[in-house]
């Protein structure tokens, strides 16, 4: 296992729990890009991890995106800025092709690169009261460069994602939830509790299939019907022919619960 500067990984039942912990506000560099990176590769591997919860050390914040201090400090060269955007873009692709389902517990702001990061995972679980979350990078004269442009009018409607990433809001949990850009709001105490749950009623599931699930969701992205059809039916075939699809199966018809092999 990898040793982080920035980030704690803690696994329970079957739930890998990646804990960001870079104060004072979990800001986004490439250090923390390349953590990241080498942190979904590990999860990636561990068969043990069958969901994975990304949530913040930091009170108040979930992840903040970048630092504007140091973006002043950026040589506004073509090069350079190109390169840190393929990094942005090879880190949030990796995070939304985990095979695993993975879910943000967002007990604090997450704005910019942080909403972004959100938005490559499968769930979103996120506190009421003061948290914010969006996407205000108008406000500096610039756009949302980790893919926000691109999933959040996927998930929301490409109406509702121009005025957000137009006008720079940012939204409280309730209204985030009523507009679908998060899965759940949750009590304040209980965000992360709330995931973590989630994560493990998912990590109970068949894992051939909850992978085949996620393959499917991720390669349609963009795709014809026809397209995507032919994608859940290789995906289909998959795990029809598993180990854990006799092993359901067999499970239903004996009256017990199944014990997953995970191939």
């Amino acid at each position: 296992m990898s040793d982080y500067r920035f980030l704690t990984i803690v696994r329970a039942d079957g739930v890998a729990e990646v804990i960001v912990h870079k104060p004072p506000m979990n800001t986004l560099d490439p250090e923390l890009y390349e953590e990241l990176l080498r942190a979904s590769e590990e999860l990636e591997a561990d068969e043990e991890a069958r969901a994975i919860v990304f949530a913040s050390g930091v009170e108040g914040i979930f992840i903040a995106g970048a630092d504007i201090k140091q973006m002043a400090e950026y040589r506004f060269e073509r090069e350079p800025l190109e390169r840190k955007i393929e990094l942005v873009h090879a880190t949030f692709n990796r995070l939304e092709c985990l095979s695993k389902p993975t879910i943000a517990a967002i007990t604090g702001h997450a704005l910019g690169g942080g909403c972004e990061l959100a938005l490559a995972l499968d769930f979103r679980f996120m506190s009421q009261g003061a948290p914010r979350i969006g996407l205000p990078e108008i406000k500096l004269g610039i756009l949302p460069g980790g893919g926000g442009t691109q999933r959040l009018p996927r998930l929301i409607g490409r109406m509702r994602a121009a005025e957000l990433i137009m006008t720079g809001e940012l939204l409280d949990a309730k209204r985030a939830e009523a507009i679908g850009l998060i899965t759940r709001a949750c009590e304040p105490e209980r965000t992360r509790e709330e995931a973590r749950a989630f994560a493990r009623r998912l990590a109970a599931q068949a894992p051939v299939a909850v992978r085949a699930i996620k393959r499917c969701l991720v390669e349609s992205a963009g795709v014809t019907l026809a397209e995507g059809l032919a994608i859940e039916k290789r995906y289909c075939l998959h795990a029809l022919l598993s180990e854990d699809a006799r092993e359901g199966i067999a499970a239903f018809l004996e009256k017990r619960s199944p014990r997953w092999k995970g191939r």
